[in-house]
């Protein structure tokens, strides 16, 4: 296996099993903090700084088979834990030539396992980082330009949407984990503390909020898509990419670099056409987690689970127990508790005779008269009028049909938006240009203009089959 090649050290990993192993993530993460704070670490600072961070915890240490803390000071406590990390392979010596001091060197492999281990102690998701815009803003960049940079703007989309993929999935799964935590809650504070204070600022605010505005996917994927579809057929621009690649050295020969061009921009290009399904799959679990805070707060407030709730219970069992219970025993619980039975009189006390119902023949209805038959026709001709007035999926697509009036293509400053509801019609129309049956696609490029007082996009309504698209 590969893995074992990298990592040489057969103990590598024993310190994780090891019955000091909590002292020992401590150690490596002070090593991990040094490697990220220092341009070199000398060995005696990485000995004074696991003095201060584990002083409290140094002579928790316990000796292990074939090794001896035969000095107990704190500073040969930390000296004989640098040595375990040495022994193990998680940090290397690095003496230097013209120095006496000795050097301590984080190997790449260690550095790599130390984050994932910092990052999971630390419990936090993570950031979602306008991925999409970022996607977007790239492959425009290089589109505009089409220079000598078009290769990386297409490496870094294929990365981008790579972690957007992953921050979804990461997403969905962590969905999961809060929800069953939820349900572990038994006091109404713990789970608003579990609602507002842990899933709605870690994933709500952080993932899901960007992920349904800003940094909307619908809001920019018919445009990476447009982009790359172009280059997909645009055999000048691959062959460019693929020169680029080979001349920066990531390829060997021109067939592997064009197969991994072609690649890469299939794969943004499906990645992006299949993320509706992936995106109302989080909706639903965002749902379903909302609805069950909402229910297990309900559920709580009503079993009556604080101290209150239980002491309530307790007196109200007290007359059973005053019946079934002994006197010795009760004595015993008086005395204990200082409780003891009350009696009063009110409005219930009162014995009164039940009365019998008494049946009486019901009264006819009268009956109404007629409605006008008029006025029925104009209440009918009315509901009529707001069905044909609403703004169907039929109309709206006239309308847009009607935009383009026979043409391939129209820009935004050719568009005739008389009324209102012109302006409320051409918005459903680019909203519903992405589903699927829909004779039109819209483009967007950059900037905003003005017709007949609607601000719209600059954008451009085209065909679909026509001239200028392919597929």
């Amino acid at each position: 296996m590969q893995l074992f090649k990298i990592i040489r050290n057969p103990h590598f990993f024993s310190l994780l099993a090891s019955p000091n192993r909590e002292i020992y993530v401590e150690a490596l993460f002070v090593v991990y903090r040094c490697y990220k704070q220092e341009f070199m670490i000398k060995k005696e600072e990485l000995v004074n700084m696991l003095i201060a961070t584990l002083e409290n915890r140094m002579f928790e240490l316990a000796a292990e088979e074939g090794e001896e803390l035969d000095d107990y000071s704190l500073s040969g406590r930390a000296h004989w834990l640098v040595r375990r990390l040495l022994a193990t392979g998680w940090i290397e010596l690095d003496p230097l030539v013209h120095s006496v001091d000795e050097y301590i060197a984080v190997p790449d492999y260690s550095v790599k396992i130390l984050q994932v281990l910092y990052e999971i102690s630390e419990d936090r998701p993570k950031e979602y980082n306008s991925l999409v815009y970022s996607t977007y803003s790239n492959l425009s960049k290089a589109q505009e330009e089409r220079g000598d940079y078009v290769a990386e703007a297409l490496m870094a989309a294929y990365s981008l949407t790579d972690r957007l993929v992953d921050s979804l999935k990461s997403l969905l799964n962590n969905m999961r984990s809060y929800y069953l935590a939820l349900q572990e809650q038994d006091e109404v504070r713990e789970v608003l503390r579990e609602h507002f204070d842990r899933y709605q600022v870690l994933i709500s605010d952080k993932i899901y909020h960007p992920l349904k505005t800003f940094d909307s996917v619908p809001r920019f994927r018919t445009r990476i898509l447009s982009i790359l579809r172009e280059w997909l057929v645009d055999g000048e621009l691959i062959e460019k990419i693929t020169a680029q690649l080979v001349r920066k050295g990531r390829f060997a020969d021109a067939p592997a670099a064009r197969d991994e061009t072609v690649r890469m921009i299939t794969f943004i290009i499906d990645q992006y056409e299949k993320m509706d399904r992936l995106l109302k799959e989080i909706d639903r679990k965002n749902a379903s987690y909302t609805r069950a805070s909402v229910e297990r707060t309900q559920y709580l407030l009503n079993t009556n689970r604080d101290t209150k709730g239980q002491l309530i219970e307790i007196i109200k069992a007290l007359p059973k127990i005053n019946r079934e219970v002994p006197d010795d025993i009760l004595n015993d619980l008086w005395l204990s508790v200082n409780l003891f039975e009350q009696h009063w009189v009110d409005s219930n006390s009162l014995y009164r005779e039940p009365k019998k119902r008494v049946f009486t023949r019901p009264e006819p209805l009268e009956r109404g008269n007629r409605s006008d038959p008029g006025e029925f026709e104009a209440e009918f001709d009315q509901i009529k009028k707001r069905v044909r007035d609403s703004l169907t999926h039929k109309k709206v697509m006239d309308f847009m049909k009607s935009l383009l009036n026979g043409q391939d293509r129209v820009r935004a400053h050719q568009l005739e938006l008389e009324v209102t509801e012109d302006f409320i019609k051409l918005i459903l129309g680019v909203i519903k240009a992405d589903e699927k049956g829909v004779p039109y696609r819209i483009t967007f490029e950059e900037g905003y203009l003005v017709v007949n007082g609607f601000r719209i996009p600059d954008l451009t309504i085209e065909k679909k089959g026509g001239e200028k698209h392919v597929d």
